[in-house]
């Protein structure tokens, strides 16, 4: 009995010494994907009602949502399909559209679709939408989404899903 915890005492002294951190990893179901934020976000755990998923988290830097794109295998595809969706259905501004491609840490590939969309009074951008597509182990395409105001955009945000991104 001494000896499990002596062993569990040295074990928590050498993770101390070597600097390991809680996680602050967020699982999305039923996408099955995972992202990992260094910044206090509140999680919002609602019933999955596909195609968005479980969890939300909100903070002052915007709002982060999964989406299951069941219908989808191909990334291409399903990027040309939120686009359409986004022409049609928010106040998205036509020439802020942009695609580029990304790949995370640990080798998973996507495409990163962002554009603006307008305020009410049709002025100024009112909103920054953030969406890295890429497919699940099951094939099927799944998006983190970033919605954030273009005066609390976070870089820091971005990069952390854009590196942390991953299928489980």
């Amino acid at each position: 009995m001494q000896t499990a915890t002596h062993s569990l005492i040295v074990l928590g002294l050498f993770l101390l010494a070597a600097g390991c951190k809680p996680s602050h990893r967020i699982y999305f179901k039923p996408a099955k994907i995972s992202i990992e934020l260094a910044e206090k976000w509140k999680r919002m755990d609602i019933p999955a009602t596909p195609p968005v998923c479980s969890p939300r988290l909100i903070n002052k830097a915007g709002r982060i949502t999964a989406l299951s794109l069941d219908g989808f295998t191909d990334i291409e595809r399903a990027t040309d399909m939120l686009q359409e969706r986004f022409t049609t259905t928010t106040k998205a501004i036509p020439d802020s559209f942009q695609r580029e491609g990304f790949t995370t840490d640990s080798g998973l590939r996507g495409i990163h679709l962002s554009y603006s969309t307008w305020s009410l009074n049709s002025q100024t951008p009112e909103a920054r939408s953030h969406s890295f597509i890429t497919q699940n182990r099951q094939g099927r395409c799944v998006s983190i989404s970033y919605i954030t105001s273009p005066d609390h955009e976070s870089p820091a945000v971005l990069e952390a899903i854009r590196k942390t991104l991953r299928v489980e």
